[in-house]
């Protein structure tokens, strides 16, 4: 499953990708170039990621954004 919803149809998942690892890096270089985060917060995220997603607009800009998945899109936790 994606983790990221691109709402560009002329990008492939290989542009995604790319334009995620740019968009890290200006986030962290935006930051001073330095951002800490914990495995506690690695795994508090990726629990996150059942119900959220990043959606990313892309155009003369790129705008992400942290919305909610829609029902059906959301994973549904094992229960074994």
């Amino acid at each position: 499953m994606h983790q990221i919803f691109s709402l560009s149809e002329q990008l492939t998942d290989e542009d995604v990708v790319q334009l995620t690892a740019l968009l890290l890096f200006h986030l962290v270089e935006k930051c001073g170039g330095h951002v800490e985060f914990t495995p506690d917060d690695a795994n508090k995220t990726a629990l996150g990621l059942s119900t959220k997603m990043v959606h990313m607009q892309v155009g003369k800009q790129i705008t992400l954004r942290i919305v909610t998945r829609p029902p059906e899109l959301q994973e549904i936790p094992d229960e074994t």
